[in-house]
């Protein structure tokens, strides 16, 4: 696993430098516990499945349901 590519994203997504004290932070416990350390692999493993199957091909409540799962807003279809 990328672990330093990963924590880059969280912390773009969090709007944080990768030097902030918040990324120090979220990277110290993730090299200190597997169990998050397995669940931020997990996700970006699906996140990966997920943009290499085309969209129709996914049923809609597997599509609502992943969304939920990670807690997100489903982007407005155009």
């Amino acid at each position: 696993m990328d672990c330093l590519h990963t924590l880059n994203k969280i912390c773009e997504e969090l709007g944080e430098d990768i030097n902030s004290p918040l990324c120090k932070e979220v990277e110290d416990h993730l090299k200190n516990c597997p169990k998050c350390c397995a669940h931020v692999d997990s996700i970006r493993k699906v996140v990966r499945l997920y943009q290499r199957i085309e969209n129709e091909d996914v049923p809609q409540a597997v599509d609502n349901r992943l969304w939920k799962l990670l807690n997100l807003c489903k982007p407005e279809e155009s």
